[in-house]
């Protein structure tokens, strides 16, 4: 009974480890893949997108791993 429980709670921390959030998906416009990881908030992502995109930019793909503090995502400049 006690593996039970504890593949239980393995799997119920694994499902809570991850998360994804589709935002965006423009066929017509050249999507970049970056990564932010370590300490970096969304928020230090954006900053990051927002000096590759100065003109602003579209999100997708928004992946987040906390057991390993990954983030990546997709983002796609305005014309």
């Amino acid at each position: 009974m006690t593996k039970i429980f504890l593949l239980a709670l393995l799997t119920t921390l694994m499902t809570g480890c991850a998360s994804q959030a589709q935002i965006a998906k423009l066929e017509s416009y050249e999507w970049t893949e970056f990564t932010c990881s370590g300490f970096l908030t969304w928020n230090d992502c954006r900053q990051e997108a927002r000096t590759i995109c100065p003109k602003g930019f579209y999100i997708a793909d928004q992946l987040e791993n906390y057991t390993i503090q990954r983030r990546t995502v997709s983002i796609a400049c305005k014309k």
